[in-house]
């Protein structure tokens, strides 16, 4: 099946952004030798039955809501029609309820940092070559603006370990979905702010038996670049592919879970 390009970054690296950003607001958890929750083992979850759509195009911003498999959204942006096909189905388009399924498995394997989790989700990886962008089309104010390698075969999703930070308190995490991953605009690939954030309900806090037991008022956020998610140019002028290149799109839905 013919997929789309996308940026890659190695998995080193991702783990490397999410120690050194931390979880939540809490930028020194990662790295930090103080106790934290068990959150080891198998936890179902429950999500929203709502998936809230943000589409920023052109320096304007679109809001709207589709049922949790997605949809095609059209907006008029200065006049014009412009349709995104933000359907789940589509292979590779990971939406919230597939970057964080509805059962995670989490570890703690290093002792001494326990704020540090594992866990195992679907990620795009890259099947070709990486080759350099060009000036153009990365940089500030870009969608791409560390100048990541841009793919030139074919976007593959596969399940791989991703690196998540438990918070100094221990009453929060944040699991980054697309850390890795950059785009040249059109390729549909997890922009870097795809996350998952949630609230830690524990008990035995500042015991050895401290164990998270819940997640609650957790959100999913899942980041694209406009482009890929585009239908086409509804009205044949051949002036709007540019504008929507620039665009992003970003999906969000809430969730709980429970551990088993």
């Amino acid at each position: 099946m013919t997929r789309f390009k996308l940026v890659l970054r190695s998995v080193a690296t991702a783990a490397l952004l999410v120690m050194t950003m931390g979880a939540k607001g809490d930028g020194c958890a990662a790295n930090s030798t103080s106790d934290a929750p068990d959150v080891e083992g198998t936890w179902d979850v429950t999500y929203d039955d709502m998936l809230g759509v943000e589409i920023k195009l052109g320096g304007s911003t679109y809001t709207s809501e589709l049922g949790v498999q997605g949809g095609a959204i059209t907006i008029n942006h200065n006049g014009k029609p412009f349709t995104f096909d933000l359907n789940c189905a589509r292979p590779e388009v990971i939406c919230p309820s597939e970057a964080w399924p509805r059962t995670v498995t989490a570890e703690q394997r290093n002792t001494r940092y326990e704020h540090r989790m594992i866990v195992t989700l679907p990620v795009q990886s890259c099947s070709g070559a990486l080759v350099k962008p060009t000036a153009a089309k990365c940089g500030a104010g870009t969608l791409n603006p560390n100048c990541d390698l841009v793919c030139s075969g074919e976007i593959t999703t596969r399940n791989q370990e991703t690196f998540g930070v438990i918070g100094e308190s221990g009453d929060s995490f944040r699991l980054y979905l697309g850390g890795g991953l950059a785009t040249n605009g059109i390729n549909c690939v997890l922009l870097g702010g795809s996350v998952a954030d949630a609230t830690l309900q524990s008990t035995g806090k500042g015991t050895p038996d401290w164990q998270a037991t819940a997640m609650s008022a957790g959100l999913v956020t899942v980041g694209y670049a406009g482009g890929c998610l585009w239908a086409g140019d509804p009205n044949m002028d051949g002036q709007t592919e540019a504008l929507v290149l620039g665009a992003s799109v970003k999906f969000t839905t809430g969730f709980t879970a429970a551990r088993r």
